[in-house]
């Protein structure tokens, strides 16, 4: 299973850590974000997959914020945008 890096975000912006977890895919990665921000004051979560290829980027999957807020994927436009890692 593909590892997830969680990161639960301020109302700020700020992210003052991660949570790595194992997911079978996005779909059940965006799920455990929806968990986390549950759990975590926060007002989203990012979930990124780290890079597994040989161009050294990871993967954005999509954002999902609080309960107040709607689930958002891809909101770059771009299918598998990257940042290098």
């Amino acid at each position: 299973m593909p590892a997830y890096l969680f990161y639960p975000r301020r109302a700020n912006g700020v992210s003052l850590t991660f949570i790595a977890e194992a997911a079978k895919n996005d779909a059940e990665a965006m799920a455990l974000a929806a968990e986390i921000a549950a759990d975590h004051d926060c007002v989203g979560v990012f979930v990124w997959e780290p890079a597994s290829t040989a161009d050294g980027k990871d993967r954005f999957v999509g954002e999902v914020g609080s309960v107040s807020e709607e689930a958002r994927t891809g909101m770059t436009g771009v299918q598998g945008a990257s940042a290098s890692a």
